[in-house]
């Protein structure tokens, strides 16, 4: 029993550092943690309640021991997002007035692009579906932050 006791939990670890340094959706991690705790139970089931304890210290110092040494080799870095969002919300301002006023398509709108108004690019849905890039369009409403155009 103990065999597969002890590869239940390399599994599981398997599972959840595979969850950490592979893009996805946590099946892998949400699998492992599973794995993990059944194995931990599967010991306090067979060899008592010390030696459940004793699992579960043991866990949690190999998680403290993976996270250390990955800090340490810069894996850490590539796992977590330390960048920070500086960006502003948008302005609804800005395109206030614009209806009525025609542009110039600077991309394809396919039911969504972009378009030029005063030399300002913003992005615009049509309204009658596919609008070829360098066409006039007039702006026929503008609902918060939602532009409709339709092909002159």
């Amino acid at each position: 029993m103990l065999i597969w006791i002890i590869i239940l939990a390399i599994v599981g670890l398997l599972l959840v550092i595979a969850e950490a340094l592979l893009p996805g959706f946590g099946i892998f991690g949400i699998s492992g943690g599973i794995v993990l705790i059944l194995s931990t139970v599967m010991i306090g089931i067979e060899y008592g309640f010390m030696a459940f304890l004793t699992a579960v210290i043991g866990l949690c110092i190999l998680v403290i021991l993976f996270v250390w040494l990955a800090k340490r080799r810069g894996i850490y870095d590539n796992i977590v997002l330390k960048d920070v969002l500086d960006t502003k919300d948008f302005d609804e301002g800005i395109l206030q007035g614009l209806q009525g006023k025609e542009a110039i398509t600077i991309t394809t709108i396919q039911p969504y692009g972009k378009v030029e108004i005063e030399g300002k690019q913003i992005d615009v849905c049509s309204e009658g579906g596919y609008i070829d890039k360098n066409k006039k369009v007039k702006i026929i409403s503008v609902k918060g932050k939602t532009v409709v155009v339709k092909e002159m």
